[in-house]
């Protein structure tokens, strides 16, 4: 029996709610992380049309995308007790999911870029360059300015943008706010399921709690860091740390 490899980017928020779901199931897996750039051409060698990461490879079978590993490692699971499917309302589950998934993850990742690369990108570059090896690691050295002027143009990156971002960031912690203004455990139902893990992932880079494998490392750029400060108390950041506190082994 092979052992699943997850390929990923060690800063990415989807990648974190992959993981999140493959070891609170406990199932044996190996995380590599690809560099960027490099990750265009492992997946198109996989024959994958998108070139976004998580993927996970098993053997011949090759999973894309952090909602599929989800779906994947729940049906590896034989334990009803950690089932992370809503008993009370799959569906509620899963449009949150997707929402978290669509909106919230993607204003994240522009808002944080949109400062991290374009005002402090050396201090990016270490994180992207984390469980690489040495020769993987040359190459994001010498190719950097290339990289980050692609990721700018892929992501949509600048100040005007990152500032939408963070009003969409904010709308949307509003709302997980609201649905956790009644002082609820968990999302939907009365335990753990999918939405709360991938709320808890997505959220993440903000609330930054210690259980996590990286961000617990992650250099804050100064506007971030001032927007984190602010947000640190909202119900939102605080039950995310709750769920990593109670659900997430320490890497």
């Amino acid at each position: 029996m092979t052992t699943p490899i997850v390929y990923l980017f060690a800063i990415s928020h989807y990648c974190e709610k992959a993981l999140f779901a493959l070891d609170y199931f406990g199932i044996d897996h190996r995380a590599v992380p690809l560099a960027p750039g490099a990750h265009i051409k492992f997946c198109r060698n996989l024959g994958l049309d998108d070139t976004s990461l998580p993927v996970l490879v098993d053997g011949e079978f090759v999973l894309q995308g952090s909602a599929q590993i989800v779906d994947w490692a729940q049906a590896r699971n034989t334990a009803p007790e950690l089932s992370l499917e809503a008993e009370a309302d799959t569906d509620a589950c899963r449009e949150i999911e997707q929402r978290l998934d669509r909106i919230f993850g993607v204003h994240l990742r522009r808002y944080y870029y949109s400062e991290a690369l374009l005002q402090q990108p050396g201090r990016v570059r270490p994180i992207f360059c984390k469980g690489l090896r040495w020769r993987e690691q040359l190459v994001v050295r010498i190719a950097w300015g290339k990289i980050c002027q692609a990721m700018i143009r892929g992501l949509d990156l600048g100040p005007a943008q990152g500032l939408e971002s963070k009003q969409v960031i904010e709308t949307e912690l509003a709302w997980l706010d609201g649905i956790l203004a009644d002082g609820r455990e968990f999302l939907v139902g009365d335990r753990l399921s999918r939405a709360d893990l991938a709320a808890a992932s997505l959220v993440s880079p903000l609330a930054l709690p210690p259980e996590h494998p990286t961000y617990r490392s992650l250099t804050i750029p100064p506007g971030v860091a001032a927007d984190l400060s602010d947000w640190r108390q909202r119900p939102s950041l605080r039950w995310t740390r709750e769920i990593y506190r109670r659900y997430r082994s320490p890497a």
